[in-house]
């Protein structure tokens, strides 16, 4: 891939890295460790999607799971990209859907700025609008 038509892997693992600190940080203990991994997973998904959805659905599912495996074991990798865990509240079905719309939105600003070849690390704009994200839904 091209770095003037597609954002460095880097920069994708670098806003996985802030995301999962974000979401881990919000929501253990609110949670099954099954319903966490899938809602970062979820993000994940989004994340990549405006960049990879139109390749081979392999090729992104490859993707998807190196950026996951990054914070996850293989196994809870597995569980998180291929299946749903049943929701233990009510606000978690709502979380999923937010969580990985707002990485969508994360992902097509990233690919609009393919030719921005730094970062910053850690939790940056995006991160911090995702904390907002998850603090609202905490309310309802």
């Amino acid at each position: 891939m091209s770095q003037m038509q597609s954002p460095d892997i880097e920069v994708f693992a670098l806003k996985v890295e802030a995301v999962w600190s974000v979401i881990d940080k919000q929501y253990a203990g609110r949670m099954t460790s099954a319903e966490l991994d899938h809602l970062f997973a979820c993000f994940v998904l989004g994340l990549t999607t405006p960049q990879f959805a139109k390749e081979n659905p392999g090729s992104h599912y490859e993707i998807c799971h190196a950026l996951v495996s990054a914070k996850l074991t293989p196994e809870r990798t597995e569980a998180a990209l291929r299946s749903v865990p049943p929701a233990s509240q009510p606000w978690i079905e709502s979380a999923r859907t937010l969580i990985e719309s707002k990485g969508e939105r994360v992902g097509s600003a990233l690919s609009q700025r393919a030719n921005v070849t730094e970062e910053p690390a850690g939790e940056d704009a995006n991160s911090s609008a995702l904390e907002r994200l998850v603090k609202s839904e905490e309310t309802q």
